[in-house]
């Protein structure tokens, strides 16, 4: 029990329980001994007999529980002293009275000449971190992204720095929109924080893009929303603030933001993507003479442009189960836009009946391969023979749309390879095989996954190569094959035949290959809609045939999540020089991770690779790097490379604000109350700052336990024989035993 500081115990053996046990005993004798005085006749005596038997043995109860009474005691000491330092960049910004930054290291010069004082420094911002006090002031240069003042603060409040502290001293601009004092954890015992806001006497005249709001990917032809929130301060409150919206170098729209009491906007531009790849938009404030702080007139945002669903063109030679399958799965994913034809006559049948009055159109080629080749990003030859459509001109077009960065796919058939004539065409250039002379492997097999090369994606069934072998295995068997003449230089063999031979090899089934920028795949088989219907003995089938249908197509396309090699970074947008933190996953072709490889990492647009690094990766390929980023403000990749080799890419932009000068707007009354809730004070700018030692403060520290047992002084003793001596002297007078 707790009473005025003082606890008390009980030094009786067994605690509160024997005591209980004393006392209800005690109790039942005080009890008989009113019973056995109940006989007296003269009450006066009762009362007096009862009170003193009573008195008697409460002080005998109080002597056997030996209550000792037990006390901390504190003593008043000097305390240590935390400086923390606000290590931001928007204390480089400049006003009417001169830089922060100098305005800081002047005051800590001030303090170091003091020398009553040794103070534990710490310098935060986008981490809290430790510095060293003789020096400070000349190797102070705040250079931080953020402004984590609760950190910072939790940091020096909980940090052995093997003495206690007494006083916290912050010296920051207070442009923390995230901090509040109720968030920081304080007690009686937590010492005085005092806060130095730097900059708040001085007010900055400043408009501002405070952030831009707008989806990284984007599609061609579909409306995309760029929201910016902007901010004016001070003076500039009550000018025009126009916003502006460049692509690239040209502006495409302007407005005038209609502010708020708090001198706050949202300016929102509608944009429509034309093309596939990056497109980088910024938006801009005209920057007026008033404004201190040019840096944040601008931001940017950078749009991934690609199409809201896959363009698929199918062109089959005539229907079979094979066409019906394929068509059927990609009509069903609501990914793709399936555009497909079924051949069923040429321009050169003979009709007896005028062409209007045909329910069959001839393909139309001129109009596909012509006008809208372009717009699609697949083509699909399913047992297609091109020949007797009159499509020789314009097959050249088909190998030049694959080479500019289109996909590809032959499907086997007795129309198709060199049973299609397409041997010395350049539909062969593009091919990853060499087509050669007709001919056909007949009877039934089950493709095998090529040996190194069970990780790809394609034919990657099952978690590990072990089951994705296991897999294919298990599918149903396939009926004929068409025979190629080899296998192109740098094409990949996924699955041949388990028998059948060429040149000594396995019979390739499926093989694909980079043409140019474009992908390219030669299925030599019409079958693969058997692997929709389970194998007799196996419950595997229909879902593996759309898992590799869905992973062919998208591995032509380039679906990013299907390449060997990834990296990205940390975040999309930077400041300037700021560390750029890249991860990634390094594989090489056959999708083998690239272990213990040496990958250089190098921004791409660079002078002489500035700022580039080399770095091993990991037993499993990965690659974790800090690189320190462009000194200059837009549009970058960062590529990894190994020897020769770029291997993966990845986009971020470098603004010259960043989110630390966007939005500046100092929040002093948050720091106040902190000084005010721990007994500290507030300085609205650094002049009248007193000297450290000033500030420092006193804080209390354990000095021991104080102990004592006010029951077992030799007075209450004579008390409590005085008291068992007076009780049996009055019954040996009344005659009682």
């Amino acid at each position: 029990m707790d009473v005025g500081g003082w606890q008390w115990q009980l030094g009786i053996p067994g605690g509160a329980t024997t005591a209980w046990v004393i006392g209800l005993g005690l109790l039942a004798l005080w009890l008989f001994e009113l019973r056995s005085i109940r006989g007296e006749s003269d009450w006066w005596r009762r009362v007096a007999l009862g009170g003193l038997g009573g008195l008697g043995i409460l002080c005998v109860y109080l002597l056997v529980l030996q209550i000792t009474l037990v006390r901390e005691t504190f003593e008043e000491v000097a305390g240590g002293t935390a400086v923390l330092l606000d290590n931001s960049r928007s204390m480089t910004l400049s006003g009417a009275s001169g830089s922060r930054a100098d305005a800081v290291r002047a005051l800590v010069s001030e303090w170091q000449e003091d020398g009553r004082v040794s103070p534990v420094v710490y310098l935060f911002g986008s981490s809290t971190r430790g510095a060293v006090w003789d020096g400070l002031a000349e190797s102070y240069r705040p250079r931080d992204d953020t402004t984590n003042l609760r950190e910072a603060l939790d940091h020096a409040l909980t940090n052995d720095a093997g003495r206690e502290i007494g006083s916290v001293i912050v010296v920051t601009d207070g442009a923390d929109k995230r901090f509040r004092t109720d968030s920081i954890a304080l007690d009686a015992d937590s010492p005085a924080v005092h806060a130095v806001i730097v900059g708040g006497d001085d007010p900055l005249d400043d408009q501002a893009v405070v952030s831009l709001r707008a989806d990284t990917t984007a599609y061609v032809g579909v409306d995309a929303i760029i929201r910016a929130d902007v901010r004016a301060l001070g003076a500039l409150r009550d000018r025009e603030l126009r916003v502006q919206l460049w692509h690239e170098d040209r502006m495409e729209q302007e407005s005038v933001a209609v502010l708020d009491a708090n001198g706050r906007a949202t300016v929102a531009f509608e944009v429509t993507p034309k093309r596939i790849g990056r497109s980088l938009y910024r938006v801009l404030i005209p920057t007026m003479n008033e404004d201190e702080v040019p840096e944040n007139n601008a931001r940017a945002a950078l749009l991934r442009v690609g199409r809201e669903r896959l363009r698929a063109l199918l062109v089959a030679g005539r229907p079979s189960w094979d066409v019906r399958f394929l068509r059927d799965f990609l009509k069903r994913d609501g990914s793709v836009d399936l555009v497909s034809f079924f051949i069923l006559r040429a321009a050169a049948d003979l009709t007896a009946a005028p062409t209007n009055e045909l329910a069959l159109i001839p393909f139309p080629t001129d109009e596909l391969f012509r006008e809208h080749l372009g717009s699609f990003d697949i083509v699909i030859f399913q047992n297609f023979d091109y020949a007797p459509y009159e499509m020789a001109t314009y097959l050249p077009r088909i190998r030049d749309y694959v080479q500019r960065g289109g996909s590809f796919v032959m499907i086997g058939g007795d129309r198709s390879f060199a049973e299609g004539r397409y041997s010395g065409t350049p539909i062969e250039e593009i091919l990853p095989v060499k087509i050669g002379s007709p001919g056909a492997i007949k009877g039934s097999f089950r493709a095998e996954v090529e040996k190194g090369l069970a990780r790809h994606p394609i034919v990657a069934l099952g978690p590990d190569p072990g089951l994705s072998r296991q897999t294919w295995q298990s599918l149903p068997r396939l009926q004929g094959a068409n025979r190629v003449a080899g296998v192109k230089e740098g094409a990949q063999v996924l699955l041949h035949h388990p028998r059948a031979r060429l040149d000594g090899r396995k019979l390739p089934i499926l093989v694909v290959g980079e043409a140019g920028r474009g992908r390219s795949a030669a299925l030599m088989t019409d079958a693969t809609w058997r692997w929709r219907f389970a194998a007799d003995d196996v419950t595997v089938g229909s879902d593996e045939y759309e898992l590799f249908w869905d992973r062919m197509v998208r591995w032509l396309t380039r679906d990013p999540l299907l390449e060997p090699a990834r990296i990205s970074t940390d975040r999309e947008r930077y400041s300037m020089g700021a560390d750029i933190e890249v991860s990634g996953l390094l594989r090489d072709e056959r999708y083998e991770p690239m272990r213990n490889a040496r990958a250089t990492l190098r921004f791409e647009p660079s002078e002489d690779d500035a700022g580039a690094i080399v770095v091993d990766t990991d037993d499993e390929g990965r690659v974790r790097a800090t690189l320190a980023g462009p000194a200059e403000g837009g549009a970058y990749e960062i590529i990894a490379s190994v020897g020769e080799q770029e291997i993966a890419r990845e986009v971020f932009i470098v603004e010259e604000s960043g989110d630390e000068l966007a939005d500046l707007e100092p929040l002093p009354a948050e720091l106040q109350a902190l000084a005010e809730r721990t007994g500290g004070r507030a300085f609205l700018g650094v002049s009248g700052v007193p000297a450290l030692s000033e500030l420092a403060s006193t804080t209390r520290r354990a000095a021991g336990l104080v102990s004592k047992q006010p029951l077992s002084n030799p007075w209450f003793i004579f008390l409590t024989i005085g008291v068992l001596g007076a009780t049996w002297v009055l019954r040996r007078r009344w005659g009682r035993r």
